[in-house]
C-alpha cells in the first residue's frame, strides 16, 4: 500500500510541475536514494515510518509557506500539498498503528 502511495506521491508532484522525475522525488522528497522505490519493489517491503515522515513534513513546510499568499496558484499548491501530507499522515498512522496492536504488544 504504501510503495502505492510513494508512487501516486511521484506523480502528482511531476505532474504539477514541483518534480521532474522519480530518482529526484526519492532525492529530494524522500531524504532517500534515486532508486528507493525501485529497492522496496524489488525486496518486497514497505516504506519506512521515517521516509513517510520526511515527504509529510516537507508538503507540510511548503503549505505552510505559501498559505497566506493571496496568489490563486500559490492556494492550489496549498490545497495539493495539504492533500498530499494529509495522505502521508494517515499511512505513518497506519503503520504505527500495526506496531502497538501487534498481540505481543497488546497483553498486559
Amino acid at each position: 500500500m504504501s510503495i502505492t502511495l510513494l508512487e501516486h506521491l511521484r506523480d502528482e508532484l511531476i505532474s504539477s510541475g514541483a518534480v521532474q522525475n522519480t530518482p529526484e522525488f526519492c532525492r529530494c522528497w524522500l531524504g532517500r536514494s534515486e532508486g528507493y522505490i525501485r529497492t522496496l519493489r524489488y525486496h518486497q517491503i514497505e516504506p519506512s515510518v521515517e521516509t513517510l515522515a520526511v515527504c509529510s513534513n516537507k508538503l507540510g513546510y511548503y503549505a505552510e509557506r505559501l498559505r497566506d499568499s493571496e496568489d490563486a496558484d500559490h492556494q492550489a499548491w496549498v490545497r495539493r500539498f495539504d492533500r498530499l501530507k494529509n495522505l502521508c499522515d494517515q499511512a505513518i498512522a497506519r503503520q504505527a498503528q500495526a506496531v502497538w496492536r501487534a498481540p505481543e504488544r497488546m497483553s498486559v
